[in-house]
């Protein structure tokens, strides 16, 4: 009998542990995200416009008349939504609703950083919307020379805004998207 009761209080003792140990709730974790190396080639496709995209964007035809494109980015389970508009006496109507389109997202959205962009070399203007907080769009811009091309932006996660979980993936977009407006060269 004796020996059963040590044999139990050394079982007990071992299960105790030892002092040095914090048992603490474990933090709320997310899924890993590998992101893939960054290799651009430059995208065609036959429109008034090229741009340089990395090689995990894939360009879907909405039309044949190159003014509606969806590139998707499933590795992110995310699409950048363009449209190309010939430019004709509506070019303040156009930026008018594209400024729109970006701030119907204000009620969710903490804030909204507009960044111009101003390039003379290609003759490209326009604006970019990073629109902070749980905005379903959470990126958009739109890009023209001012006299023939509009072209507009609205990026999306194809699931429910989480702007802490989806904040370290989208800056990774963000940087693909950024060099891809950077790099659009209008055709003649």
């Amino acid at each position: 009998m004796n020996k059963l009761i040590l044999l139990l209080t050394l079982f007990i003792l071992a299960a105790c542990g030892s002092e040095d140990t914090d048992y603490y709730p474990k933090p709320r974790g997310y899924m890993r995200v590998d992101y893939p190396e960054r290799v651009y080639t430059t995208y065609d496709g036959g429109c008034s416009y090229t741009f340089e995209i990395p090689e995990y964007f894939a360009v879907v035809d909405k039309d044949s008349f190159c003014n509606k494109k969806d590139i998707n980015m499933s590795r992110f389970n995310a699409t950048l939504y363009l449209t190309y508009i010939p430019v004709d006496t509506n070019l303040s109507d156009l930026i008018e609703r594209s400024r729109q389109f970006a701030y119907e997202h204000s009620q969710f959205a903490d804030a909204i950083e507009e960044t111009a962009m101003i390039d003379s070399n290609r003759k490209a203007y326009g604006l970019r919307y990073n629109i902070v907080g749980n905005a379903a769009s959470p990126y958009q811009f739109y890009l023209t020379d001012s006299i023939n091309h509009f072209l507009r932006g609205s990026f999306t996660f194809n699931v429910a805004p989480n702007y802490d979980s989806i904040k370290p993936s989208l800056d990774y977009i963000v940087e693909d998207l950024d060099r891809m407006i950077e790099t659009v060269i209008w055709k003649k």
